[in-house]
């Protein structure tokens, strides 16, 4: 165990809850690790996540954590960091040699969680489980007859590899019909989802599924736009990823229809292991991930998904790893 360390947990928006979780996870695990963790707002904004990177640098962190904020758009601020000393440890993040990644070139991170056994990278398991997991569920909910309105967000590398990955599987669907409504991180920090999938909506009047790439976006106006389309008559699913708690909720009330379902609060202890490992010159290992579905037929017993029976007592296994109590 790499006690006394600064870490610097940099969220893209603490209003989205796939940054913020995962980084009071690791928050609540460093203090088990004896470490000062500072969680900072990156308020999806890039000229912020570099600021903070920076900041971070500044008050000369031991390493900081990137939590859905890609290397791209902060490559300068992370090659300060570094030289000044801090490490920088990717989490749900892609590298600046992703092939989405804008003026792709050399990886920069010192380490990376890991998503499955095989040491799978983030693009990976987005483009091998995510997208594709949430493509299957609308397919065969649908029979194979949807007519979908995908929104994408693909100025981040990230969500960019989930739209992709889905709108790949639905054009295997020979009956289903994808209609693309384009966002930015700043749309949806600017409260301008409700207008854009009203009107999506509007245009394909025949359209009976509306996705989207992480579940933030249903909270920030998606959610209203389908209840209004809903209030008219009409009959459309509403499809999510990540599983959130706000998420659960919907699910349990009948707004949301699906979810996967992801650990954040695990993804974030995880993440603190990785970190551990990275300040002892090891590699992070994986961390056995599942999914916890969600829809109505499987509506969620919690109000927050945090891993499958048998892997819920995590936090006593990885104290027991870094041998404390």
């Amino acid at each position: 165990m790499q006690k006394g360390k600064k870490v610097w947990a940099i969220a893209c928006s603490t209003v989205a809850p796939g940054c913020s979780m995962p980084a009071k996870g690791l928050a609540d695990a460093g203090k088990a690790l004896g470490w000062k963790v500072t969680i900072a707002d990156g308020k999806l904004d890039p000229s912020v996540y570099n600021a903070q990177i920076r900041a971070a640098a500044a008050a000369k962190a031991d390493a900081l954590v990137l939590f859905g904020i890609d290397c791209a758009p902060v490559k300068g601020a992370i090659e300060a960091a570094q030289k000044s000393g801090t490490k920088v440890f990717a989490a749900n993040a892609l590298d600046c040699d992703d092939k989405y990644a804008a003026g792709r070139g050399k990886a920069l991170f010192d380490g990376e969680l890991v998503w499955g056994p095989d040491n799978t990278d983030y693009a990976t398991f987005t483009d091998t489980c995510v997208g594709p997991g949430q493509a299957d569920w609308v397919i065969a909910k649908t029979e194979g007859k949807a007519n979908i309105i995908q929104l994408r967000q693909d100025d981040s590398a990230g969500t960019r590899h989930i739209g992709e990955s889905a709108h790949k599987r639905f054009e295997d669907c020979g009956g289903c019909t994808v209609t693309t409504v384009s966002y930015t991180g700043a749309d949806l920090a600017a409260g301008k989802l409700q207008g854009k999938v009203s009107a999506a909506l509007q245009k394909a009047p025949k359209a009976n599924v509306v996705t989207v790439p992480v579940d933030a976006a249903i909270s920030l106006g998606v959610a209203s736009a389908v209840q209004q389309a809903r209030a008219g008559g009409r009959e459309i699913l509403l499809v999510g990823q990540e599983g959130v708690p706000a998420s659960v909720k919907l699910v349990k009330s009948g707004v949301q229809s699906f979810a996967l379902g992801r650990p954040w609060r695990w993804t974030g202890w995880a993440t603190a292991d990785g970190v551990n490992r990275m300040f002892a010159g090891e590699k992070a290992v994986d961390a056995g991930f599942g999914f916890g579905s969600m829809d109505a037929d499987h509506r969620p017993k919690a109000d927050v998904y945090d891993g499958n029976d048998p892997s819920a007592p995590y936090v006593g296994n990885y104290k027991r790893i870094w041998g404390v109590s």
